[in-house]
Protein backbone atom coordinates (compact mmCIF):
# COMPACT_ATOMS: atom_id res chain seq x y z
CA UNK A 1 0.00 0.00 0.00
CA UNK A 2 1.75 3.61 -1.31
CA UNK A 3 1.72 6.34 1.05
CA UNK A 4 3.67 9.29 1.69
CA UNK A 5 5.78 10.18 5.11
CA UNK A 6 6.09 13.59 6.82
CA UNK A 7 8.43 13.98 8.86
CA UNK A 8 9.93 16.58 11.38
CA UNK A 9 12.97 16.94 14.00
CA UNK A 10 11.32 17.25 16.96
CA UNK A 11 8.04 15.67 18.53
CA UNK A 12 6.36 18.69 18.83
CA UNK A 13 6.81 19.95 15.33
CA UNK A 14 5.06 16.54 15.01
CA UNK A 15 2.52 16.92 17.00
CA UNK A 16 1.41 20.38 15.09
CA UNK A 17 1.74 18.60 11.70
CA UNK A 18 -0.06 16.00 12.88
CA UNK A 19 -2.78 18.34 14.39
CA UNK A 20 -2.98 20.29 10.68
CA UNK A 21 -3.23 17.70 8.55
CA UNK A 22 -5.87 15.99 11.19
CA UNK A 23 -8.07 19.03 10.53
CA UNK A 24 -7.65 17.58 6.34
CA UNK A 25 -8.83 14.40 7.25
CA UNK A 26 -5.36 12.73 7.17
CA UNK A 27 -4.54 11.26 10.42
CA UNK A 28 -1.22 8.61 10.88
CA UNK A 29 -1.75 5.17 9.43
CA UNK A 30 -0.85 2.61 7.15
CA UNK A 31 -0.85 5.34 4.28
CA UNK A 32 0.91 8.33 6.06
CA UNK A 33 3.57 8.29 8.53
CA UNK A 34 3.64 11.15 10.43
CA UNK A 35 6.40 12.04 13.06
CA UNK A 36 10.20 12.61 13.58
CA UNK A 37 13.23 11.34 11.28
CA UNK A 38 14.24 9.67 14.44
CA UNK A 39 10.42 7.84 14.59
CA UNK A 40 11.00 7.02 11.17
CA UNK A 41 14.41 5.74 11.38
CA UNK A 42 13.17 2.86 14.49
CA UNK A 43 9.68 2.63 13.10
CA UNK A 44 10.50 2.23 9.24
CA UNK A 45 13.62 0.54 8.98
CA UNK A 46 14.80 -0.82 12.50
CA UNK A 47 12.35 -2.27 13.76
CA UNK A 48 11.47 -3.74 10.80
CA UNK A 49 14.57 -5.43 9.41
CA UNK A 50 17.27 -5.04 11.85
CA UNK A 51 16.54 -8.81 12.06
CA UNK A 52 17.03 -9.17 8.86
CA UNK A 53 20.39 -7.70 8.49
CA UNK A 54 23.62 -7.66 11.23
CA UNK A 55 23.32 -4.10 13.62
CA UNK A 56 23.78 -6.23 16.43
CA UNK A 57 20.57 -5.41 17.98
CA UNK A 58 18.19 -9.00 19.48
CA UNK A 59 14.71 -9.16 18.53
CA UNK A 60 13.83 -7.79 21.97
CA UNK A 61 15.87 -4.42 22.09
CA UNK A 62 14.79 -1.32 23.29
CA UNK A 63 15.48 2.33 23.74
CA UNK A 64 18.47 2.88 26.85
CA UNK A 65 16.98 4.75 29.73
CA UNK A 66 18.95 8.65 30.47
CA UNK A 67 20.98 6.14 33.16
CA UNK A 68 21.40 3.38 31.31
CA UNK A 69 23.10 5.66 28.76
CA UNK A 70 25.43 7.63 31.48
CA UNK A 71 26.45 3.85 32.53
CA UNK A 72 27.69 2.95 29.18
CA UNK A 73 29.96 6.15 28.59
CA UNK A 74 31.53 4.99 31.55
CA UNK A 75 32.27 1.76 31.03
CA UNK A 76 33.72 2.75 27.56
CA UNK A 77 35.35 5.17 28.84
CA UNK A 78 37.24 2.87 31.12
CA UNK A 79 37.72 0.53 28.38
CA UNK A 80 38.68 2.83 25.44
CA UNK A 81 40.51 5.69 27.13
CA UNK A 82 40.78 4.85 31.30
CA UNK A 83 41.97 8.11 31.60
CA UNK A 84 41.21 10.79 34.59
CA UNK A 85 38.95 13.05 33.21
CA UNK A 86 35.29 13.16 33.63
CA UNK A 87 34.11 10.97 31.18
CA UNK A 88 30.67 12.91 30.43
CA UNK A 89 32.86 15.98 29.52
CA UNK A 90 34.73 14.04 27.05
CA UNK A 91 31.51 12.11 25.58
CA UNK A 92 30.08 15.97 24.39
CA UNK A 93 32.91 15.86 21.98
CA UNK A 94 32.29 12.56 20.88
CA UNK A 95 28.72 13.45 20.72
CA UNK A 96 29.56 15.91 17.95
CA UNK A 97 31.82 13.52 16.22
CA UNK A 98 29.54 10.92 16.02
CA UNK A 99 26.52 13.19 14.97
CA UNK A 100 28.99 14.34 12.55
CA UNK A 101 30.61 11.88 10.36
CA UNK A 102 27.94 9.67 9.34
CA UNK A 103 29.63 7.40 7.32
CA UNK A 104 32.54 5.78 8.98
CA UNK A 105 33.70 3.66 5.74
CA UNK A 106 34.87 7.48 5.07
CA UNK A 107 38.83 7.53 6.28
CA UNK A 108 38.45 11.07 8.59
CA UNK A 109 36.45 8.18 10.77
CA UNK A 110 39.08 7.42 12.41
CA UNK A 111 41.64 9.93 10.74
CA UNK A 112 40.46 12.28 12.20
CA UNK A 113 40.47 12.32 16.62
CA UNK A 114 40.88 8.42 16.31
CA UNK A 115 40.93 8.23 20.49
CA UNK A 116 36.89 9.68 20.17
CA UNK A 117 36.08 6.72 17.61
CA UNK A 118 36.85 4.12 19.63
CA UNK A 119 35.11 5.72 22.45
CA UNK A 120 31.97 5.86 20.57
CA UNK A 121 32.51 2.26 19.50
CA UNK A 122 32.87 0.66 22.53
CA UNK A 123 30.10 3.12 23.87
CA UNK A 124 27.84 1.39 21.21
CA UNK A 125 29.13 -2.08 21.81
CA UNK A 126 28.35 -1.76 25.48
CA UNK A 127 24.42 -0.70 24.57
CA UNK A 128 24.22 -3.83 21.99
CA UNK A 129 25.55 -6.00 24.56
CA UNK A 130 22.91 -5.07 26.42
CA UNK A 131 20.32 -5.30 23.89
CA UNK A 132 20.09 -1.64 23.52
CA UNK A 133 20.30 1.53 21.18
CA UNK A 134 19.89 5.38 22.36
CA UNK A 135 18.34 7.95 20.30
CA UNK A 136 21.19 8.95 18.38
CA UNK A 137 21.51 6.01 16.97
CA UNK A 138 18.28 5.77 15.13
CA UNK A 139 19.17 7.88 12.48
CA UNK A 140 22.62 6.26 12.31
CA UNK A 141 22.04 2.58 12.60
CA UNK A 142 18.92 3.34 9.56
CA UNK A 143 21.43 5.22 7.56
CA UNK A 144 23.70 1.94 7.66
CA UNK A 145 20.98 -0.22 7.03
CA UNK A 146 19.90 1.65 3.85
CA UNK A 147 23.22 2.48 2.27
CA UNK A 148 24.58 -1.12 2.80
CA UNK A 149 21.50 -3.49 1.75
CA UNK A 150 19.67 -1.85 -1.79
CA UNK A 151 16.46 -4.01 -1.08
CA UNK A 152 15.48 -1.67 2.04
CA UNK A 153 15.82 1.19 0.00
CA UNK A 154 13.55 -0.49 -2.98
CA UNK A 155 10.66 -1.23 -0.22
CA UNK A 156 11.05 1.92 1.36
CA UNK A 157 10.67 3.84 -1.93
CA UNK A 158 7.66 1.07 -2.86
CA UNK A 159 5.93 2.67 0.43
CA UNK A 160 6.39 5.77 0.07
CA UNK A 161 7.26 7.08 -2.77
CA UNK A 162 7.61 11.11 -1.45
CA UNK A 163 8.96 12.29 1.40
CA UNK A 164 7.57 15.62 3.10
CA UNK A 165 10.60 17.34 5.03
CA UNK A 166 9.71 20.21 7.52
CA UNK A 167 11.73 22.75 9.21
CA UNK A 168 14.46 20.85 7.45
CA UNK A 169 17.03 23.54 8.40
CA UNK A 170 17.05 21.77 12.04
CA UNK A 171 17.98 19.03 10.85
CA UNK A 172 21.88 17.76 11.79
CA UNK A 173 24.21 16.04 9.34
CA UNK A 174 22.80 12.50 10.48
CA UNK A 175 19.18 13.21 9.54
CA UNK A 176 20.38 15.25 6.68
CA UNK A 177 22.73 12.13 5.34
CA UNK A 178 19.93 9.67 5.77
CA UNK A 179 17.19 11.90 3.73
CA UNK A 180 19.78 12.66 1.10
CA UNK A 181 20.47 8.70 0.60
CA UNK A 182 16.76 8.23 0.90
CA UNK A 183 15.68 10.69 -1.79
CA UNK A 184 19.01 11.08 -4.40
CA UNK A 185 19.79 7.59 -4.28
CA UNK A 186 16.69 5.49 -3.13
CA UNK A 187 15.00 7.60 -5.67
CA UNK A 188 11.96 8.81 -3.07
CA UNK A 189 10.49 12.13 -4.30
CA UNK A 190 11.49 14.52 -1.74
CA UNK A 191 9.75 17.98 -0.74
CA UNK A 192 11.14 20.07 1.56
CA UNK A 193 9.92 23.09 3.65
CA UNK A 194 12.83 25.11 6.09
CA UNK A 195 13.40 28.62 6.89
CA UNK A 196 17.37 29.31 7.50
CA UNK A 197 16.96 31.97 10.37
CA UNK A 198 14.20 29.45 12.13
CA UNK A 199 16.97 27.00 13.42
CA UNK A 200 16.82 26.24 17.22
CA UNK A 201 18.47 23.03 18.38
CA UNK A 202 21.65 22.04 19.45
CA UNK A 203 23.40 20.26 15.87
CA UNK A 204 21.12 21.71 13.76
CA UNK A 205 23.12 23.49 10.89
CA UNK A 206 21.04 25.90 8.75
CA UNK A 207 23.98 25.34 6.05
CA UNK A 208 22.38 21.99 5.21
CA UNK A 209 19.17 23.77 3.95
CA UNK A 210 21.12 26.19 1.84
CA UNK A 211 23.60 23.10 0.68
CA UNK A 212 19.89 21.60 -1.05
CA UNK A 213 19.16 24.91 -2.51
CA UNK A 214 22.32 24.83 -4.46
CA UNK A 215 21.66 21.50 -5.94
CA UNK A 216 21.17 21.23 -9.78
CA UNK A 217 18.35 18.30 -9.42
CA UNK A 218 16.69 20.78 -7.23
CA UNK A 219 13.81 23.18 -7.64
CA UNK A 220 13.59 26.06 -4.93
CA UNK A 221 10.70 27.96 -4.24
CA UNK A 222 11.25 30.87 -2.14
CA UNK A 223 8.42 32.38 0.03
CA UNK A 224 8.50 36.05 0.06
CA UNK A 225 4.96 36.90 1.71
CA UNK A 226 4.28 36.28 5.47
CA UNK A 227 1.05 34.79 6.18
CA UNK A 228 0.77 34.74 9.89
CA UNK A 229 1.80 38.26 10.55
CA UNK A 230 1.04 42.13 9.73
CA UNK A 231 3.56 44.59 8.36
CA UNK A 232 4.15 46.33 11.40
CA UNK A 233 5.35 43.22 13.00
CA UNK A 234 7.30 42.12 9.95
CA UNK A 235 9.08 45.72 10.01
CA UNK A 236 10.11 45.02 13.72
CA UNK A 237 11.24 41.97 13.41
CA UNK A 238 13.86 42.64 10.27
CA UNK A 239 14.72 45.58 12.00
CA UNK A 240 15.85 43.21 15.02
CA UNK A 241 17.49 41.32 12.67
CA UNK A 242 19.53 43.83 11.33
CA UNK A 243 19.27 42.37 7.82
CA UNK A 244 16.86 43.03 4.66
CA UNK A 245 14.82 39.76 3.88
CA UNK A 246 12.67 40.39 0.84
CA UNK A 247 9.42 39.58 3.38
CA UNK A 248 5.94 40.87 2.69
CA UNK A 249 2.86 40.82 4.32
CA UNK A 250 -0.49 40.37 2.81
CA UNK A 251 -2.45 42.92 1.32
CA UNK A 252 -4.95 44.35 3.22
CA UNK A 253 -4.45 42.12 6.16
CA UNK A 254 -4.07 43.90 9.60
CA UNK A 255 -0.81 45.88 10.52
CA UNK A 256 -0.78 44.01 13.92
CA UNK A 257 0.60 46.09 17.10
CA UNK A 258 3.32 46.89 18.82
CA UNK A 259 3.45 47.71 22.50
CA UNK A 260 6.52 48.38 25.13
CA UNK A 261 6.06 48.50 28.95
CA UNK A 262 8.52 49.98 31.47
CA UNK A 263 9.20 48.21 34.96
CA UNK A 264 12.40 49.65 36.38
CA UNK A 265 12.06 47.27 39.58
CA UNK A 266 13.48 43.57 37.95
CA UNK A 267 11.78 41.12 36.72
CA UNK A 268 9.70 39.97 39.91
CA UNK A 269 8.03 43.96 39.14
CA UNK A 270 7.58 42.73 35.26
CA UNK A 271 5.97 39.49 36.12
CA UNK A 272 3.29 41.35 38.23
CA UNK A 273 2.79 43.28 35.76
CA UNK A 274 2.09 41.08 33.21
CA UNK A 275 -0.92 39.29 35.47
CA UNK A 276 -2.06 42.52 37.29
CA UNK A 277 -2.23 44.83 34.06
CA UNK A 278 -0.64 43.63 30.73
CA UNK A 279 -2.87 40.18 30.98
CA UNK A 280 -6.30 42.34 31.98
CA UNK A 281 -6.04 44.63 28.92
CA UNK A 282 -5.51 42.19 26.45
CA UNK A 283 -8.47 40.58 27.65
CA UNK A 284 -10.26 43.48 27.46
CA UNK A 285 -9.39 44.08 23.85
CA UNK A 286 -11.04 40.57 22.88
CA UNK A 287 -7.71 38.38 23.10
CA UNK A 288 -8.64 35.00 24.79
CA UNK A 289 -6.43 33.14 27.02
CA UNK A 290 -5.85 30.47 24.87
CA UNK A 291 -4.31 32.58 22.15
CA UNK A 292 -1.87 35.02 24.53
CA UNK A 293 1.60 33.79 24.72
CA UNK A 294 4.32 34.97 27.72
CA UNK A 295 8.10 34.23 26.02
CA UNK A 296 11.42 33.91 27.66
CA UNK A 297 14.98 32.98 27.84
CA UNK A 298 14.81 30.35 30.36
CA UNK A 299 12.67 28.14 32.54
CA UNK A 300 13.43 30.04 35.95
CA UNK A 301 11.56 32.82 34.30
CA UNK A 302 8.75 31.00 33.67
CA UNK A 303 8.86 29.99 37.09
CA UNK A 304 8.76 33.84 38.42
CA UNK A 305 5.35 34.06 35.55
CA UNK A 306 3.87 31.11 36.37
CA UNK A 307 3.72 32.16 40.57
CA UNK A 308 2.13 35.77 39.57
CA UNK A 309 -0.51 34.05 37.71
CA UNK A 310 -1.01 32.05 39.70
CA UNK A 311 -2.11 33.80 42.55
CA UNK A 312 -4.15 36.18 39.71
CA UNK A 313 -6.07 33.09 39.22
CA UNK A 314 -5.02 33.15 35.78
CA UNK A 315 -5.02 29.57 34.14
CA UNK A 316 -2.08 28.78 32.18
CA UNK A 317 -0.10 25.85 30.39
CA UNK A 318 4.05 25.92 30.60
CA UNK A 319 5.96 24.35 26.96
CA UNK A 320 9.24 24.81 28.77
CA UNK A 321 11.86 22.41 31.00
CA UNK A 322 9.40 22.61 34.13
CA UNK A 323 6.10 21.90 32.12
CA UNK A 324 3.18 19.89 34.15
CA UNK A 325 3.30 18.10 30.65
CA UNK A 326 6.77 17.70 28.27
CA UNK A 327 5.35 18.76 24.95
CA UNK A 328 7.82 17.23 23.22
CA UNK A 329 5.84 13.54 24.47
CA UNK A 330 3.66 11.85 22.24
CA UNK A 331 2.42 10.44 25.27
CA UNK A 332 2.26 13.29 27.80
CA UNK A 333 0.14 15.10 25.01
CA UNK A 334 -2.19 11.85 24.51
CA UNK A 335 -2.92 12.15 27.92
CA UNK A 336 -4.01 15.97 27.67
CA UNK A 337 -6.30 15.11 24.56
CA UNK A 338 -8.02 12.52 26.76
CA UNK A 339 -8.40 14.55 29.02
CA UNK A 340 -9.95 16.93 26.98
CA UNK A 341 -12.33 14.84 25.54
CA UNK A 342 -13.73 13.73 28.99
CA UNK A 343 -14.17 17.15 30.08
CA UNK A 344 -16.38 18.41 27.04
CA UNK A 345 -14.32 17.33 24.05
CA UNK A 346 -17.23 14.16 23.47
CA UNK A 347 -19.97 15.98 23.09
CA UNK A 348 -18.44 17.50 19.49
CA UNK A 349 -15.83 15.40 18.89
CA UNK A 350 -13.01 17.83 20.09
CA UNK A 351 -10.68 15.73 19.79
CA UNK A 352 -12.69 12.82 18.29
CA UNK A 353 -12.16 9.34 19.95
CA UNK A 354 -11.03 8.11 16.13
CA UNK A 355 -7.71 10.33 16.38
CA UNK A 356 -7.48 9.20 20.06
CA UNK A 357 -7.35 5.62 19.04
CA UNK A 358 -5.28 6.73 16.11
CA UNK A 359 -2.82 8.08 18.83
CA UNK A 360 -3.17 4.79 21.08
CA UNK A 361 -2.33 2.49 18.27
CA UNK A 362 0.52 4.69 17.10
CA UNK A 363 1.88 4.97 20.70
CA UNK A 364 1.68 1.21 21.69
CA UNK A 365 2.35 -0.75 18.49
CA UNK A 366 3.12 1.08 15.15
CA UNK A 367 1.72 -1.59 12.89
CA UNK A 368 -0.64 -3.87 14.35
CA UNK A 369 -3.22 -6.22 13.74
CA UNK A 370 -7.01 -5.26 13.61
CA UNK A 371 -7.80 -7.55 16.70
CA UNK A 372 -4.85 -5.45 18.69
CA UNK A 373 -7.00 -2.24 17.55
CA UNK A 374 -10.17 -3.48 19.06
CA UNK A 375 -8.60 -4.47 22.28
CA UNK A 376 -7.27 -1.34 22.76
CA UNK A 377 -10.62 0.84 21.84
CA UNK A 378 -12.48 -1.16 24.17
CA UNK A 379 -9.72 -0.17 27.05
CA UNK A 380 -9.56 3.38 26.16
CA UNK A 381 -13.58 3.37 25.65
CA UNK A 382 -14.14 2.57 28.96
CA UNK A 383 -11.45 4.46 30.84
CA UNK A 384 -12.77 7.80 29.27
CA UNK A 385 -16.58 7.00 29.57
CA UNK A 386 -15.78 6.40 32.79
CA UNK A 387 -14.44 10.00 33.46
CA UNK A 388 -17.44 12.00 32.00
CA UNK A 389 -18.82 13.42 34.56
CA UNK A 390 -16.29 12.50 36.87
CA UNK A 391 -15.24 15.13 40.53
CA UNK A 392 -11.53 13.42 40.48
CA UNK A 393 -8.75 15.74 40.49
CA UNK A 394 -6.12 15.60 37.73
CA UNK A 395 -3.54 13.85 40.68
CA UNK A 396 -6.53 11.04 41.21
CA UNK A 397 -7.52 10.76 37.03
CA UNK A 398 -3.71 10.30 35.91
CA UNK A 399 -3.87 7.99 38.63
CA UNK A 400 -6.49 6.14 37.24
CA UNK A 401 -4.99 6.48 33.81
CA UNK A 402 -1.69 4.81 34.66
CA UNK A 403 -3.43 1.96 36.53
CA UNK A 404 -6.13 1.38 33.86
CA UNK A 405 -4.20 2.40 31.08
CA UNK A 406 -0.84 2.62 30.73
CA UNK A 407 0.04 -0.63 33.42
CA UNK A 408 -1.42 -2.60 30.57
CA UNK A 409 0.08 -1.05 27.32
CA UNK A 410 3.53 -1.22 28.93
CA UNK A 411 3.31 -5.17 28.73
CA UNK A 412 2.06 -5.39 25.14
CA UNK A 413 3.49 -2.42 23.86
CA UNK A 414 5.97 -3.19 20.63
CA UNK A 415 6.98 0.88 20.25
CA UNK A 416 10.05 0.79 22.04
CA UNK A 417 10.61 4.06 21.64
CA UNK A 418 7.78 4.89 24.18
CA UNK A 419 8.69 6.90 27.42
CA UNK A 420 6.31 5.67 29.78
CA UNK A 421 7.58 7.04 32.67
CA UNK A 422 6.24 10.36 31.77
CA UNK A 423 2.48 9.31 33.01
CA UNK A 424 4.42 9.14 36.27
CA UNK A 425 5.90 12.33 36.45
CA UNK A 426 2.58 13.84 35.42
CA UNK A 427 1.55 12.07 38.84
CA UNK A 428 4.49 13.37 40.60
CA UNK A 429 3.82 17.10 39.27
CA UNK A 430 0.56 17.24 40.59
CA UNK A 431 0.94 15.95 43.91
CA UNK A 432 -1.36 17.23 45.72
CA UNK A 433 0.82 17.13 49.21
CA UNK A 434 3.20 19.70 47.42
CA UNK A 435 -0.60 22.24 46.77
CA UNK A 436 0.46 21.09 42.96
CA UNK A 437 -2.82 19.61 42.41
CA UNK A 438 -5.70 20.83 39.90
CA UNK A 439 -8.89 20.02 38.62
CA UNK A 440 -9.36 18.37 35.55
CA UNK A 441 -10.87 21.04 33.37
CA UNK A 442 -8.06 23.06 34.27
CA UNK A 443 -5.81 20.69 33.00
CA UNK A 444 -7.73 20.28 29.82
CA UNK A 445 -7.97 23.70 29.58
CA UNK A 446 -11.49 24.23 29.75
CA UNK A 447 -11.74 26.51 32.63
CA UNK A 448 -14.36 29.35 31.54
CA UNK A 449 -13.96 27.81 28.13
CA UNK A 450 -11.13 30.22 27.84
CA UNK A 451 -7.99 28.09 27.61
CA UNK A 452 -4.76 28.77 28.99
CA UNK A 453 -2.20 31.04 28.77
CA UNK A 454 0.73 30.09 27.25
CA UNK A 455 3.81 30.15 28.93
CA UNK A 456 7.03 29.08 26.42
CA UNK A 457 10.68 29.58 26.45
CA UNK A 458 11.84 31.27 23.20
CA UNK A 459 12.94 28.08 21.45
CA UNK A 460 10.23 25.70 23.03
CA UNK A 461 7.51 28.49 21.05
CA UNK A 462 9.03 27.77 17.60
CA UNK A 463 6.83 27.14 14.99
CA UNK A 464 3.39 28.09 16.66
CA UNK A 465 1.12 30.98 16.58
CA UNK A 466 -0.15 33.11 18.69
CA UNK A 467 -2.60 36.27 18.90
CA UNK A 468 -0.90 38.23 21.29
CA UNK A 469 2.59 37.68 22.09
CA UNK A 470 4.60 39.02 25.78
CA UNK A 471 8.17 39.18 25.92
CA UNK A 472 9.30 39.11 28.99
CA UNK A 473 12.59 39.92 30.31
CA UNK A 474 13.80 41.88 27.50
CA UNK A 475 16.33 44.09 29.68
CA UNK A 476 19.45 45.61 27.83
CA UNK A 477 21.61 42.98 30.40
CA UNK A 478 19.50 39.88 29.70
CA UNK A 479 18.35 40.22 26.35
CA UNK A 480 21.10 40.10 24.57
CA UNK A 481 23.20 39.43 27.48
CA UNK A 482 26.87 39.77 28.52
CA UNK A 483 27.75 36.66 26.88
CA UNK A 484 25.67 37.34 23.43
CA UNK A 485 27.76 40.62 22.72
CA UNK A 486 30.99 38.97 23.08
CA UNK A 487 31.31 38.24 19.45
CA UNK A 488 29.48 39.40 16.37
CA UNK A 489 27.98 35.57 16.32
CA UNK A 490 26.46 35.75 19.54
CA UNK A 491 24.70 38.99 18.62
CA UNK A 492 23.55 37.45 15.65
CA UNK A 493 22.14 34.49 17.61
CA UNK A 494 20.35 36.47 19.79
CA UNK A 495 18.32 39.03 16.95
CA UNK A 496 17.96 35.81 15.56
CA UNK A 497 15.93 34.48 18.00
CA UNK A 498 13.87 37.71 18.78
CA UNK A 499 13.06 38.07 15.44
CA UNK A 500 11.40 34.74 14.54
CA UNK A 501 8.61 35.53 17.29
CA UNK A 502 6.93 37.55 14.24
CA UNK A 503 3.88 35.62 14.70
CA UNK A 504 2.51 38.07 17.56
CA UNK A 505 -0.16 40.37 16.69
CA UNK A 506 0.70 42.34 20.04
CA UNK A 507 4.18 42.12 21.78
CA UNK A 508 4.54 43.92 25.24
Amino acid sequence: MRGVACITYNNECAIELETRLGRLGVNPGDRAFIGTVHSFALSQVISPYARCVPVGLPENFRVATRLEARAAVEVAYRNAINGTDNPHQRWEFATEKRKRDVDRSRPKWRGRNPELAAFIEAYEAELRRQGLLDFDDMPLLAYRMIKENLWIREVLRARFPVLFVDEYQDLGHALHELVLLLCFEAGIRLFAVGDADQYAFAGANPELLESLTRRADVRTIRLRFNYRSGGRIIRASLGALGEERDYHGVEDAPEGDLSFWEAPYGLDSQAQLIADTIIPKLIEQGFELGQIAVLYRAAWLGDKVATVLKDASIPFVRTDTNALVRRNSRLARFIEECARWATGGWRDADPSFTRLLSQAVTLVFGRHSEGEEQNLSAQLMAFLNASIGSTETTHAWLQRFSRELITQWRDVARNSEQDWQVCDEMITNTEPARDLDLSLAHFAGRIEGAGRVNLSTLHSAKGREFDAVIMYGVNNTDFPNDRDKRTPAGLREARRVLCRRDAAEKTS
